[in-house]
């Protein structure tokens, strides 16, 4: 007979594979060890053949993560894990570190992580440095449900040892406000922006603590605080535009006109033309009218329907025809940021702010990343390939950014359809302005209305992932009847014109 077939001469070889393999990681020929616990895998033989996979499966990942691989890594790390902390998973604890320690890394999307809770787990078997990771994770998944006591719970299991630690108490303070705790909730947030001071790169979390502070505020009618928050607000902040929308409000129920106006003013230049704000025409109206300015509260209900009435039949357009597919509706949007997307120019409003949502942020971090993991891999060892460990890999990640693409549009869709509604209400807005402006009802008005539109119980900013849009922020010079404060921010001057 003549020589043995490749798949026989690997079985023949397979428990000197593992002894090989232990070799290159000593010698941390870490390229070496993954190809041979990866031979151990796919051509199991010998006495204690289930042993050696668990040996082999660990170290294959462990390997993998030292090559910086991580996305690799979580592949067989989430296999371990998923397993639960049985006897015959010896592994189990170190797994579930390392991915901890892993995600802090690399951002493993939602849908990985959640997988891991389907295996029966319980707290006191949670180890380590998993432990954050893992409460913080299970708490996220309850607060997107609205069981806020189930996520309250697991926010509170994080230690503040770690990494999780500051996101978990924002959440907490979120919490409490939405459950009517607003002295509490101000407490957590005063605490998260103190901590937050000695942590790299936490601009973000403490922008996030001063919108949710100034919305409580608002919320209690302390409208001068609410707008000292909202003043925090750095302009170069992705957040600076919704801080100026919501602090108009709180000035024109302080009865500050020409400041709401400054502000609304501000929000329509044609820098911030594909900027998703509608409910600003609405604010401008009623202040109008509150002035007695009649002729200009037309023309903002004007505006308002000219800009906003092609944007509701194109996002109408948009969630028709991606009912069935609305992985579609990511593609959509990311050839929207890419500039590639010449179709349903009215809906760009929504679509821009689709696009800051956390969403499609963490989705398109995860598809980056895993473009980046496979060009690595294309520098990968030639045995690597012959073995079909290469091919394994890449089919992973391209299944990762497929998931991710369609857990992010089903969560953009729904997006989607609540900005077409919110724009629905404020049509119907427009209309009560309209009517009550022809029966001269200016007093009536504001019963009528919903001002705390801006405020909705239990609203806060999301996003704990900053948007970096790649350009420094421009400003429309005002003129006329418009002049700068010491701020930096514009005021009108407008007199009512509204008999005593």
């Amino acid at each position: 007979p003549g020589r043995p077939g490749r798949s026989a001469r690997y079985r023949a070889a397979n428990p000197r594979a593992l002894k090989k393999a232990k070799q290159a990681e000593r010698q941390r020929d870490y390229a070496k060890a993954v190809l041979e616990y990866y031979k151990v895998i796919k051509f199991p033989s010998g006495k204690n053949k289930s042993q050696m996979l668990r040996v082999a499966e660990f170290g294959l990942a462990k390997n993998l993560f030292k090559m910086e691989l991580y996305y690799s890594s979580s592949f067989y790390l989430t296999k371990i894990v998923r397993r639960g902390p049985k006897k015959s998973n010896k592994y189990f604890r170190q797994a579930f570190d390392t991915l901890g320690r892993l995600n802090s890394l690399v951002n493993l999307g939602q849908d990985q992580v959640v997988a891991l809770f389907k295996a029966k787990i319980r707290p006191s078997e949670v180890p380590g440095e998993a432990r954050g990771f893992y409460f913080f994770y299970r708490g996220l998944e309850a607060f997107a449900d609205k069981q806020f006591k189930v996520a309250r719970s697991n926010f509170k299991r994080v230690q503040p040892d770690s990494l999780y630690y500051l996101k978990s108490l924002f959440h907490l303070g979120v919490i409490a406000n939405i459950q009517g705790e607003s002295a509490r909730a101000i407490k957590i947030f005063g605490s998260v922006i103190e901590l937050a001071v000695e942590e790299e790169n936490s601009e973000w979390i403490r922008e996030l603590c001063h919108l949710n502070l100034a919305r409580i505020y608002y919320e209690k009618k302390d409208f001068r605080s609410a707008i000292r928050y909202y003043a925090k607000i750095p302009r170069e902040s992705d957040n600076w535009l919704q801080a100026l929308f919501e602090s108009s409000w709180a000035f024109y129920l302080m009865e500050k006109p020409n400041n709401t106006l400054g502000n609304i003013h501000t929000l329509h230049s044609p820098f911030f033309d594909t900027r998703f704000f509608p409910e600003s025409y609405i604010i401008e109206a009623i202040t109008y009218l509150k002035l007695c300015r009649y002729d200009r509260t037309k023309k903002s209900i004007r505006k308002f329907k000219q800009r906003y009435t092609p944007v509701l039949k194109d996002i109408q357009q948009i969630l028709r025809t991606n009912k069935r597919k609305k992985s579609n509706l990511f593609k959509i949007i990311y050839q929207y940021r890419t500039r590639r997307l010449q179709s349903y120019r009215a809906a760009w409003p929504i679509l821009d702010a689709l696009s800051r949502a956390d969403a499609y942020k963490q989705a398109g971090l995860i598809i980056l990343t895993s473009d980046q993991e496979a060009a690595l891999l294309r520098s990968a060892p030639r045995a690597w390939k012959s073995v079909g460990l290469t091919q394994k890999l890449n089919d992973f990640l391209k299944k990762k950014k497929k998931i991710a693409v369609k857990g992010a549009g089903i969560r953009l869709y729904d997006g989607a359809i609540t900005f077409y509604d919110y724009l629905r209400e404020l049509s119907s807005q427009t209309q009560l302005i309209g009517a009550e402006l022809l029966l001269g009802k200016v007093d009536d008005l504001r019963k009528k209305l919903k001002i705390e539109s801006a405020n909705k119980k239990g609203q806060f900013i999301g996003g704990l992932q900053p948007l970096n849009i790649g350009q420094q922020l421009e400003y429309w010079p005002f003129e006329g009847e418009y002049w700068e404060d010491e701020l930096g921010g514009y005021v009108y001057n407008i007199q009512s014109k509204c008999r005593k």
